[in-house]
């Protein structure tokens, strides 16, 4: 399936500046999301295979001018996402603040026309109330900041379902170190 296939199929909504962007750029951002949440790797991808995409946002942050990206993802929770308690599990809601992020600051690098090759450095977390089987989760990421060797996201995991915070994140990345040999 060619690039505009995929976005002719799409069903995510594409507001502010961000309904500006090209027909690549726009593909691009949902390429490069299917890749990390449905392509290579087996680590929790019956989760990542479950999230959707339903909102890009680019817009102009009032305070600095920079242009920033807010993007929303939805799940419902499953057995695969939870502790012993039956609840969502830390590690879980982890995992969908690292790849959500990690997606949003990717559709910034390609609205600004950047390179966006970074790793993790560190997610700060914290958890603020449970989410129980069949929850429907919001996860809503903003891009914070995108310098030259460093780029930060902040992510809300909301339960829509019972109107209540779960898990707050910062997402901070590098660029990752030559490898040596």
């Amino acid at each position: 399936m060619g690039s505009e296939d995929a976005l002719a199929k799409s069903s995510v909504r594409f507001l502010g500046a961000a309904s500006d962007l090209s027909a690549k750029q726009r593909a691009g951002i949902l390429k490069y999301a299917d890749i990390i949440l449905r392509g290579r790797g087996r680590f929790a991808q019956s989760t990542g295979s479950r999230l959707d995409m339903t909102e890009v946002e680019v817009y102009r942050r009032e305070e600095d001018g920079k242009t920033q990206v807010r993007m929303v993802f939805e799940i419902v929770v499953d057995e695969d996402m939870l502790n012993a308690a039956n609840n969502m599990h830390g590690g879980c809601a982890m995992f969908l603040i690292d790849v959500c992020s990690s997606i949003a600051l990717v559709a910034l690098s390609i609205t600004m026309d950047r390179d966006a090759r970074f790793v993790s450095q560190a997610i700060t977390t914290v958890f603020h109330a449970p989410a129980t089987t069949g929850s429907k989760l919001r996860i809503v990421n903003n891009t914070v900041s995108f310098g030259a060797r460093t780029v930060s996201a902040r992510t809300e995991i909301w339960d829509v379902t019972n109107g209540r915070l779960v898990a707050s994140g910062v997402h901070n990345q590098m660029q990752p170190s030559a490898p040596k040999l």
